[in-house]
């Protein structure tokens, strides 16, 4: 499977050490990559068999990512999405469009907790409808972007759905007219049987958030741990089906020439081990940091961001 590899390494907030104390804690939380696991690749999603879609969708993908704009919007939501930075935009870089005059709407359905690929900041475009009031708030990122480019090549206006991330492909097989779904989504088989994915843009590796003194490394040092995961993530789903009977069975190398695929599978087998679903990582966070789970196990760049900010 491609992989990208992006070149942002030194906004990546060298990451995984952040000091500091939230509601009093003087806990020390880290973000380490599980090394037992593979990396990820994101694609934006659109409804199964609309070719017209895809194609617009990767027209705008496959430019930036080949001639390094990917990488300059991917620097800049990262520095954006750290509160304690001011980012000044490459040159160049577009970080606005005015889809206003557009009749014909493009439908965005999104969750906005998930820097630097969406997240609520008042550089971004407002949010049309979701959880909050219309034009409440505006989302800002890597998606947004890449949805409002797609949204001025077809002459549309785009409406932002800022939904649970779990009903997102809901959302959007149940949309009329034009739409797409971006969030973070990592292309899996599951979702490849109800949509359509676009040219990989990203890709990521799943990081344990924890107390620095624990220094989990891999998915298999939880066991007998409760783990921290928002609903209908990559880390949910895994998390989860190591916990089943049948463990998480993955593909470490393609089959070549009529061989079979090489596989490894990771089992939780303790009965202590819990799987915690929360509708937010700032939940998780919230929940890790009162001691009710041990770690949340999430998306790396998202997680270094979420313990950069605390």
């Amino acid at each position: 499977m491609k992989k990208i590899t992006f070149l942002c390494s030194a906004v990546f907030l060298a990451a995984c050490l952040v000091f500091g104390a939230a509601c009093g804690s003087t806990v020390e939380f880290v973000a380490n990559d599980a090394t037992d696991l593979l990396q990820e690749d994101f694609g934006v999603a659109v409804k199964k068999g609309d070719a017209e879609m895809k194609a617009a969708v990767d027209a705008v993908v496959d430019q930036w990512v080949n001639d390094g704009t990917m990488d300059k919007y991917f620097g800049y939501y990262s520095e954006l999405a750290d509160e304690t930075a001011s980012p000044t935009a490459p040159q160049g870089l577009k970080l606005s469009w005015d889809l206003s005059a557009n009749t014909e709407v493009l439908d965005m359905y999104t969750e906005s907790g998930f820097a630097p690929y969406e997240f609520v900041h008042a550089s971004g475009y407002a949010v049309s409808d979701g959880s909050k009031q219309e034009g409440a708030y505006s989302v800002a990122g890597i998606d947004v972007a890449i949805a409002c480019q797609v949204a001025e090549n077809l002459n549309c206006k785009l409406v932002i759905h800022d939904v649970d991330f779990d009903t997102i492909i809901t959302h959007l097989n149940g949309s009329d007219g034009k739409a797409l779904a971006a969030a973070g989504l990592t292309i899996n088989e599951e979702r490849a049987s109800e949509v359509d994915f676009s040219s990989i843009y990203s890709s990521s590796t799943l990081s344990i958030v924890c107390d620095k003194a624990k220094n989990y490394t891999q998915l298999k040092d939880l066991d007998g741990l409760i783990i921290g995961v928002q609903e209908g993530t990559s880390g949910d789903l895994i998390a989860s089906a190591a916990k089943s009977a049948e463990g998480y069975t993955y593909v470490v190398e393609e089959g070549e020439d009529g061989k079979e695929d090489v596989t490894a599978t990771i089992k939780l087998t303790s009965d202590k081990t819990e799987v915690m679903a929360f509708k937010s990582y700032a939940a998780a966070l919230a929940a890790l940091q009162a001691g009710k789970i041990d770690v949340i196990f999430m998306d790396k760049v998202p997680a270094q961001l979420l313990i950069k900010n605390i």
